[in-house]
């Protein structure tokens, strides 16, 4: 008989910025481990030095307290985010994922008629270290307890 695994659905999920809750602003998060700059991998490392990149998707809003307008105040500086996938509240079965982002791109805009005005921006997370057992990998916290 086959186990059967929760599955998450991207749907009430949790992303913050700081305390701010932003997710109702956006249509897709994506938090990917790249390279990070500078780095040479010999032929016995499995990876010498990684770097995660947040990429986010939302729309365009020129309201003062809008995910839009945080991106173009914030250029230059840092801030903590929060992902938890499954929304709620983290646990065992729903990890919270956090870092420190740094807001390095500004959000373009591109406009066609009649459509909902998006943007899409990719930035850098803080590689604050790399402990798998502490569950910190390349500056992301993966948190397990509620």
């Amino acid at each position: 008989m086959a186990i059967a695994i929760p599955r998450v659905i991207a749907r009430n999920i949790v992303f913050k910025i700081g305390t701010t809750s932003y997710a109702p602003e956006l249509s897709n998060i994506e938090l990917t481990l790249g390279d990070a700059p500078g780095g040479l991998q010999t032929f016995t490392e499995v990876r010498p030095s990684g770097e995660y990149s947040l990429s986010l998707t939302g729309y365009v809003s020129g309201d003062a307290d809008s995910l839009y307008r945080l991106l173009y105040s914030s250029h230059g500086s840092e801030a903590t985010f929060t992902i938890i996938p499954g929304g709620g509240t983290e646990g065992a079965d729903n990890p919270k994922f956090s870092g420190t982002v740094i807001f390095n791109e500004l959000p373009p805009i591109s406009l066609t008629a009649n459509d909902e005005v998006q943007f899409t921006v990719t930035l850098r997370v803080k590689n604050t270290g790399h402990d798998p057992a502490a569950l910190l990998y390349y500056g992301v916290s993966m948190d397990v307890t509620a």
